[in-house]
């Protein structure tokens, strides 16, 4: 009797200390909800405009208070250009995007048509998580990055795309790991809505936020 209970107790002992490590696990991982959130506020933060692109020396893309075209006149331009944008992070930190774009842009109407190809990179890159703590990403060592802007008259017109691809380290309170990112984002300018789907950090993500512009 002594001994089945001895066994009894011991059995229940090492159920109850694997839940307490499940637990554990599981808070400690990335989960499906934490990989649809994280995957929207990496893309978000690394939303790019004419100025990240180093465009403001040599082309500017505008409307007068009347929201019409400016009247000079000018040749359309192509461009070939480096750029290296540093951005910060909601909870601290930085990325750094940097690459090459290449496009062409027309003053007269101000349009505007630009793709990127960069390679973004966290630095203590602190973002807010659903627990109410934080997930800190780091580059592994970065994340390729591809981006498309079209601009006329003016405006967005058609989806403005951009894609991440590549794996990043994340820690957060009780965990740590590595993910791997192959995901892309459209922002529609007409419903204001910006989708990412694609693979995060082990889970297939599809998410559709609002965003102004």
């Amino acid at each position: 009797m002594i001994r089945q209970s001895y066994l009894a107790c011991s059995a229940g002992l090492i159920l109850a200390i694997a839940a307490c490590d499940s637990s554990t696990g599981l808070s400690a991982n990335i989960s499906q909800a934490d990989a649809n959130k994280l995957a929207a506020d990496m893309d978000a933060v690394s939303t790019l405009g004419t100025s990240d692109f180093g465009l403001g020396a040599s082309f500017s893309v505008g409307v007068d208070g009347s929201g019409a075209a400016s009247t000079t006149t000018l040749a359309p331009t192509t461009f070939n250009n480096t750029f290296d944008v540093t951005k910060p992070c909601p909870k601290g930190g930085t990325v750094e995007i940097e690459g090459t774009i290449t496009g062409t842009g027309d003053r007269t109407t101000h349009s505007l048509t630009v793709d990127a190809n960069a390679t973004r990179t966290d630095t203590d890159c602190a973002f807010a998580a659903r627990d109410g703590g934080t997930i800190t990403v780091n580059g592994n060592p970065n994340i390729a990055y591809t981006g498309h802007l079209n601009i006329v008259n003016g405006a967005f017109v058609g989806l403005q795309t951009q894609k991440h691809e590549g794996s990043f380290k994340w820690a957060r309170t009780g965990g740590s790991g590595t993910c791997d990112v192959n995901v892309t984002s459209s922002f529609d300018p007409a419903t204001h809505t910006v989708t990412v789907t694609g693979n995060f950090c082990g889970h297939t993500i599809n998410v559709t936020r609002t965003r102004g512009g």
